[in-house]
């Protein structure tokens, strides 16, 4: 199993976050097709849409009906009606432009990556083609200006993903596995790469997260493993950075009068027991590791501070968010009774990014207003089993979510809507990502080339 595919088993199993999760099983089941394994994307949709059937879900999906119709694999949970010619051509969108030689020379010839677009490029040379009077695929597959705009969908496939899933005119050549093979693709690699994501996804989906072994370990612990880690994966972003690592990632333990000054000072309730037991144990924390780059540093206590974010902004606070973001529940349950966020402490911060807790006055509004939602008659069904799963994988269990004080949130930009849970739960995550080798290139990352051949 390539570190692809550890990986991505990993980030399923056992993220968190239901958006991110649902984020990495859509990526996989897109790629999937464009590589031509189209029965494989087919059950990978069939088991995310079972759970994420929110209208959000099912549009993140809806382009790869395309792919389905082209080969017959469609998944159960999506409805006849909706794979009628009449619906798909309403949801085919109409290249815009010219569809001629002109435009498609014009397009192939850029040099700039960003003002590249070869999934234009071949949906216009398949157009051409069949002007000219080829049908057949595999006549098609040798035409020289499809060869040309492959060869710029293989030179950045990641990149490209996205787009290509939205040109119906291509997917009889992407079913073709054209692509896998333009990219040296070794078929009996992806077959079962693609039948471990199928595995991962199920287990996923019917039993919920996994938790890590190093979950619920004491706080020393979980910094010792985090900077063991940072240690061993973390030099290349040093490099990168031209700068030297810190002499010690952690800092002299805080005493209990240190963290009584710091509430006084800013006269707040008490703090959370686990953001305590950290600083009883190191008082703020270096840069370190996260598995995509080093996180912003925490402030020991003399430097946590009051939020400088703008205010009072009428933003609704969200502590988890669902597949479409917490806003499709509120607008259900009524956007003007949301409570926003009135009150936090920042914890660390960089330049941008800062880690900040909220005031529990503000928290316990917003678990009041989860619970009201939850009850409602306004929200749908769909949404409720959305909400509470999230609320599931983030905190643990419902009950634990209800007795929630203070909500660890990252932000960047001055706006405070990104919840990790705590700093207990943000501190078990970051030490699973710290675990993985850093790689600089996206394109690495990407499923395609974990299954090349040699």
């Amino acid at each position: 199993m390539s570190n692809r595919t550890k990986s991505d088993r990993e980030d399923i199993l056992s993220h968190p976050s239901l958006p991110v999760v649902y984020s990495k099983i859509r990526g996989l089941a897109k790629e999937l097709a464009v590589l031509g394994k189209i029965d494989f994307a087919s059950k990978i949709t069939d088991l995310l849409l079972l759970q994420n059937h929110t209208k959000h879900g099912i549009g993140q999906m809806q382009f790869l009906n395309f792919a389905f119709e082209q080969t017959g694999d469609w998944p159960s949970v999506i409805p006849r009606s909706e794979r009628s010619k009449e619906v798909l051509n309403e949801l085919e969108v109409p290249p815009s432009g010219s569809i001629d030689e002109k435009r498609y020379n014009d397009l192939i010839n850029q040099v700039k990556l960003c003002q590249r677009d070869p999934a234009l490029c071949l949906t216009i040379a398949v157009v051409l083609c069949e002007q000219s009077g080829k049908a057949d695929v595999e006549d098609i597959q040798q035409d020289k200006r499809v060869i040309k705009a492959l060869e710029q969908v293989t030179d950045h496939f990641h990149d490209y993903i996205a787009s290509l899933i939205q040109h119906r005119k291509i997917w009889p050549l992407l079913a073709s596995g054209v692509v896998a093979r333009q990219l040296g693709v070794d078929d009996a690699k992806l077959f079962a790469a693609a039948e471990d994501i199928v595995e991962t996804v199920r287990i996923r989906i019917e039993n919920g997260r996994q938790k890590g072994d190093h979950e619920g370990r004491p706080i020393k612990e979980l910094l010792e493993i985090l900077v063991k880690n940072t240690k061993k994966h973390a030099g290349s972003l040093y490099k990168e950075s031209q700068k030297d690592p810190p002499k010690s990632y952690l800092h002299n333990p805080a005493t209990e009068q240190d963290i009584n000054d710091m509430e006084q000072r800013l006269k707040i309730p008490p703090l959370p027991a686990d953001y305590k037991e950290f600083l009883l144990v190191s008082n703020g924390l270096e840069p370190v590791y996260n598995g995509l780059g080093m996180t912003a540093p925490l402030s020991n206590t003399q430097n946590v501070v009051l939020s400088s974010l703008p205010g009072p902004v009428a933003v609704p606070l969200q502590l988890v968010q669902d597949s479409s973001g917490t806003a499709q529940l509120i607008r259900e349950a009524g956007y003007n009774e949301w409570p926003s966020a009135t009150k936090h402490i920042e914890i660390g911060r960089t330049y941008e990014p800062a880690y900040l807790l909220t005031d529990p006055s503000d928290v316990k509004a917003t678990i009041k207003a989860y619970k009201n939602a939850l009850a409602s008659d306004e929200v749908s069904d769909v949404m409720k089993a959305e909400t509470t799963r999230a609320i599931e994988d983030l905190y643990g269990s419902m009950e634990a979510f209800e007795k929630l004080e203070w909500a660890m949130m990252f932000t960047v930009d001055f706006d405070p809507g990104w919840p990790v849970g705590t700093l207990r739960s943000w501190l078990e995550e970051t030490v699973r990502m710290s675990g993985k080798p850093y790689e600089r290139s996206s394109g690495n990352t990407c499923l395609a080339y974990a299954c090349r051949a040699g």
